[in-house]
Order: C-alpha cells, then structure tokens, then sequence
C-alpha cells in the first residue's frame, strides 16, 4: 500500500475531475464511494484504485485485502474530503473502469425517455435488479455514472446493462420488443390482456411525459388514480408497473 497526503498529488487531482460528466466518459471511469456499495462490487467489474482513510485501515481490510496492494492508496481526512463527493464520507473510495455495453438487448427491458433526475434513475435501477430486468435503454437522461446515481442505486448500476441513444433508435433497437410506455391517457395496465414478450416499458421525463418519437412506438398504458392527484412521481409509477409486469398478477401471462 501507498500513503497520499496531498490533494495536489495527480491521482487525486484526476479524482476530482471524474465529478465532470464529459471527463468520466473520455477516461472511462467514474467514483464509487461508500464501504457498502465496494465490498458489494461484482468481481467482474474492474476497479482501478481504492483509497481509504489510514485510521480505517484495519476497519477495511476485508475489503482492500481483494486487491492488489499497488492499487491501494492510504489517505488522511482532508485528501478523503477532497476526493468523495459525500458531505461525511464514509472513508473508502474507489475508481472503476467502464466500459459502455453494446451487446444485444436480450429479454425485458425498460426504457428511460429523458429522465433528468438522478434519484429516479438510481431508483429505478434498483427496481429493475428486484425485478430481474437486465436492460435499460437510455434516452438523454441524466448521467447514469454520477455518484447521485450510483448511490441511489444501491449497487444496482453494476447488475444491468445500459445503452444510450437517440430517441429516433429506440424503436429499431427494441425491433424485437413490444413496447409499452407509461402515459396518464393510456389504456388501463390493469385491464390488459396477454402481455406480449419480451417487452419493454417505457417512462418518460419527470415534467414533459413521453416524447413524441417514443409514443409514437408505443402502446400507452397508464396506472388508475382513484384519489385526488395528478400523477405520480417517474420512478413510483416505473416500480409500480414494472412489478405488476413481472412479479404480479401478470406473471404468469409473461412467462
């Protein structure tokens, strides 16, 4: 193991830029911070460094003993503050290599149509892994890679496979799928028939709804409100159709 006490030192000067977007894509990394979502990670993805504080050495050892100790850096307080993007950070950090998924879009997915808040997205996630959905479509959302994201998650951002793209692909990419998107003026989810398989369920962004390109390749279905409310929020009516898609009353329809 190695020891870092200054902030200006270049391993963490190229930390704190992976807090930009555009630097995250070029490099091909991003920060994973927190003790739960590391000894969490999946052996097949690629951590490049870990960095704990030195007076928690011992507190995680089971986890730095995983790596090997060249890519281990020991720190004090103020380079860990400089480093996570938390406010009291938990005292271990990681860089991770990605590397953006091009593989087919095999079995269910769900659809992400402008989704801005990170929240959301992290949420939503999270519920596609309880809900063993293993591909998400991403069209001009929120940075997937941002710690907002990843912490939301809860670790899920490692255990489903994202593709971007433009919304004009959508319908191309899931040529396979039939597509369903959530709408407050759609058919009743309730009330539908056989589910056609595989499919992929579609929410739009937080203040607009669906695009048009995306509607347009949809059959639109909505969640029935009987009290007095205009809608729900993104990542409660994704969760709460994608359960009844895939874990509910229509389970047995799917499969």
């Amino acid at each position: 193991m190695q020891e870092i006490t200054s902030v200006k030192n270049p391993k963490i000067q190229h930390i704190r830029k992976l807090k930009d977007r555009r630097y995250r894509r070029d490099c091909g990394q991003f920060l994973v911070e927190g003790e739960n979502l590391i000894k969490d990670l999946p052996d097949a993805i690629s951590v490049e460094s870990v960095f704990a504080l030195k007076d928690k050495a011992d507190e995680f050892a089971y986890i730095l003993d995983r790596y090997d100790c060249a890519s281990v850096y020991l720190v004090d307080g103020k380079v860990m503050d400089a480093v996570c993007n938390t406010v009291h950070p938990s005292g271990i950090a990681a860089v991770v290599n990605y590397a953006p998924y091009e593989g087919a879009i095999d079995g269910n997915a769900v659809v992400l149509d402008g989704v801005s808040d990170p929240g959301n997205m992290g949420t939503i996630i999270r519920t596609c892994v309880a809900c063993s959905i293993k591909h998400v479509v991403a069209v001009d959302c929120v940075d997937f890679l941002s710690d907002k994201v990843i912490r939301s998650s809860m670790g899920g951002i490692f255990k489903v496979n994202i593709t971007e793209c433009e919304r004009a692909a959508v319908a191309d990419i899931l040529k396979d799928h039939h597509i369903y998107a959530l709408d407050m003026g759609g058919e009743n989810l309730f009330e539908l028939g056989e589910i056609n398989v595989p499919f992929a369920l579609a929410v739009g962004n937080e203040s607009r709804g669906l695009s048009d390109i995306v509607r347009a390749s949809s059959q639109v279905v909505s969640l029935p409100m009987t009290g007095d409310i205009e809608s729900l929020n993104a990542a409660v009516s994704l969760s709460v159709a994608l359960y009844e898609f895939s874990c509910g009353r229509l389970t047995k329809l799917i499969k």
